[in-house]
Order: C-alpha cells, then sequence, then structure tokens
C-alpha cells in the first residue's frame, strides 16, 4: 500500500514532536559564573552563557581569562572550570532507573578543570561509563573528586614558560584512588602524591608536586560548592586514567 505524500508528513511531524523534548533536554547547567563563558553549539552557532543557563552534548565551552565556571549534570555531577579552559561535551545520558545506559564523555582540549562525580561515576561497575579525554590520557573514574591540569608544549622553536611546570597532564584527587596507565604501564597514586602523563605512549610516573601547578580554586565570592580540601584520597573510590 502506497502512503500519501500528506499522511507521510503528517508522520514525520508526529515523530519530530515526540523527538523534540529529548532534543531540548539539558544535559546540564550553568550553576556559578563568575568571569566570561561563551559556547559553541554543534552547528556552528556562537553565544554567551549565563548561571541557570543550559549546556547540550554536543556543546564546546569556554572560560575567558579571569574566569570561572561550574557546570551542574543531571545526575548531580559538578565540573568547574578554570581561566582559559576549554572542553567539549562528547556524550551524556542518565537515566534515573536504567543504570546501565548511563554514559559520560567529556574532552579537555586545554585548561584545567576540577570533577566531583555524580551517579554515573558511582554506581555503574563500567568503567568506560565516564570519560575524561585530555591531550596525553584518558581519565576513567569511579565515584571520586579529582583535578586535571593540561600544560601544553610550547609551539616550535619557543621555549616552555619558567612560570609553568614541564609540558604533560598532572591528576591530583580529594577523593578516591588513581591509577595513570599509558604505554602499557599501570602507576598507582597515593595520598599526597601528583600523577604525570607526558604521553600516551609513555610509561606515566609520580612526580613531586610542582610548586607552580596552576590550581582549579575560584575565588571566595564564586560560591562553588566542591570542596577545597587537598590532595586526600581514600580507599573507598578509584579514579582510573588510561
Amino acid at each position: 500500500m502506497q502512503v500519501s505524500a500528506p499522511r507521510l508528513f503528517v508522520r514525520a511531524l508526529a515523530a519530530a514532536a515526540l523527538l523534540a523534548p529529548l532534543l531540548a533536554f539539558a544535559q546540564a547547567t550553568v550553576q556559578h559564573l563568575s568571569g566570561t563563558l561563551s559556547v559553541q553549539r554543534p552547528d556552528g552557532s556562537m553565544g554567551a552563557l549565563a548561571e541557570r543557563s543550559n549546556v547540550f552534548v554536543g556543546d564546546v565551552i569556554s572560560t575567558e581569562r579571569d574566569s570561572y565556571a561550574q557546570l551542574r549534570f543531571t545526575d548531580g555531577g559538578q565540573v568547574t572550570l578554570r581561566p582559559s579552559t576549554q572542553v567539549k561535551i562528547e556524550a551524556y545520558a542518565y537515566d534515573e532507573g536504567r543504570p546501565e545506559r548511563d554514559n559520560f564523555a567529556m574532552q579537555l582540549f586545554k585548561g584545567g578543570l576540577r570533577s566531583l562525580t555524580g551517579l554515573i561515576g558511582k554506581r555503574t561497575t563500567n568503567r568506560s561509563a565516564y570519560r575524561m579525554v585530555t591531550s596525553t590520557a584518558t581519565i576513567g573514574i569511579r565515584g571520586t573528586d579529582y583535578s586535571a591540569i593540561d600544560i601544553p608544549a610550547p609551539p616550535p622553536g619557543q621555549s616552555a614558560p619558567p612560570n609553568l611546570p614541564p609540558p604533560g597532564v598532572y591528576v591530583t584527587v580529594a577523593d578516591g584512588q588513581i591509577a595513570l596507565v599509558s604505554g602499557g604501564v599501570e602507576q598507582l597514586v597515593g595520598i599526597g602524591q601528583v600523577g604525570f602523563s607526558s604521553n600516551i605512549n609513555l610509561p606515566p610516573r609520580l612526580v613531586p608536586p610542582p610548586p607552580n601547578l596552576p590550581q582549579v580554586a575560584p575565588p571566595p565570592t564564586f560560591g562553588q560548592t566542591l570542596k577545597t580540601s587537598s590532595i586526600n584520597a581514600g580507599s573507598s573510590m578509584e579514579c582510573v586514567v588510561q
């Protein structure tokens, strides 16, 4: 039986109406903001974000110099972005009654962030359900509070700034246990230690806490709710970087 064009059009409208709430559903909102926060949508359009603005999968979020922003996801997770940071929400899925569908993927292009994971990072045994991709490592966690700082390599022919530690990704945790995995080698990171990955093909290693390592520490007026304790990992949670 051949379906007429008008009937096909009505069916398409009905399908779009059912899909629209899903497409419009925000994965996160801007909970706190100090300074300027911009977004590039998947269609290439640019815009500025304010507190209570919605954030969606595919968005590229950028903080300007001297700006801090905190995103709160629907699973209760929080991500605080330090100045001159850029991230992209690659994937996100959270259904309170279907933990097997949990999925979180974010890419850190530059800068640094602190993440307090929500239910996606706590209730699943599938480590691949949470991924934070950086330039030298992929961070997988299970119920933890961690910070990641990406120190970029200087442009060819230029020297690294003297006020920054060597280029690479530095990871510390306030709750949880970290294992760095790259180059086929796993390096455990304990309390008071700093994990460092300079290249995804080289083994990670422990380094002394760099005195000049940038921190994700918003000003007191920021109103952020993340814990402000220093490196203090417990044994009940884990953070895996590979």
